[in-house]
């Protein structure tokens, strides 16, 4: 079985046809669904561009949604209204849609969110005020939207925690001649622990808090980076180049298996609560 039917027949299991028939039309449009942390991971931002709101109903329908990319869509801030159930959602990717202040209401019901990203929408200090009701907000992103200096500090008065990223003034740069992006500087390394064998690696993730790796290649060789999901299987998620890095979101008590281009183990890490850097060591 493949992995989409696989993904449809486990969600069919658990919320029954409905949800499995959510899935098959998700895909269809472009949208890809993944488990992740007991719940689902849905993106339409690399094949799925053309979703509009209308098809947005196909998520909702999947009501379990963890981490939700909407990016360079063609949603509107009314298409929000399908989503407003979806309480245990985390992470909202938002950039470069037509959201505006009336779509950020439909927000509010979603209450453990923790990550939006409202870059290059039609938000202003309007919409802000409503992100006050949202306590376990803690990174927002609203470069390149309608937000002034007073409704950041207002809505930071409100959510002392929260992380507000408003982007480069260039206005205020002499020269210049590239973006800055905020960089991810963790604090904490992860313990490297050596595997030359599947057995030797824990069986299964557990489920913890949300938090970010920083992985780093530093062997002389490229290694393929997977996720040791919460049944036990492997989901692979990117080949790190020697040298190369990667940012990647988990969640504490998560297992990445680290292994050789043939799949051979080389080690594994255990996410800790905070943000932390992953140094896979030279194995020479």
């Amino acid at each position: 079985m493949n992995s989409a039917l696989l993904i449809a027949a486990t969600t069919a299991e658990v919320r029954g046809d409905d949800a499995g028939a959510a899935v098959a039309a998700i895909e269809k449009i472009g949208g890809t669904v993944r488990p992740l942390g007991g719940g689902w991971e849905i993106e339409f931002h690399l094949r799925g561009r053309s979703l509009t709101d209308a098809g947005l109903i196909h998520v909702a329908a999947i009501g379990n949604v963890i981490s939700l990319n909407l990016r360079d869509t063609k949603i509107t801030g009314a298409g929000l209204s399908h989503l407003q159930n979806l309480t245990g959602l985390r992470w909202l990717h938002l950039e470069r849609t037509a959201v505006d202040d009336e779509g950020i209401v439909y927000l509010t019901g979603m209450i453990n969110l923790e990550y939006l990203n409202l870059y290059g929408t039609k938000v202003s200090d309007k919409g802000l005020d409503h992100l006050a009701e949202l306590k376990q907000l803690r990174s927002l992103y609203v470069w390149k939207t309608d937000v002034t200096d007073a409704g950041v500090e207002k809505l930071a008065s409100a959510l002392p925690t929260l992380q507000i990223v408003r982007g480069v003034d260039l206005s205020k740069l002499v020269v210049a001649a590239a973006i800055v992006e905020e960089k991810f500087e963790p604090k904490l390394e992860l313990k490297w622990v050596a595997a030359t064998d599947r057995a030797d690696v824990p069986k299964r993730s557990l489920n913890g808090i949300n938090t970010k790796i920083l992985f780093e290649n530093k062997s002389k060789q490229p290694v393929k980076l997977y996720w040791v999901g919460y049944n036990g299987q492997l989901r692979q998620y990117a080949e790190l180049a020697a040298g190369e890095t990667r940012e990647q979101n988990s969640y504490s008590k998560n297992i990445w298996l680290i292994t050789d281009l043939n799949d051979q183990p080389l080690g594994y890490f255990m996410v800790l609560e905070d943000e932390s850097r992953a140094v896979i060591p030279n194995l020479g």
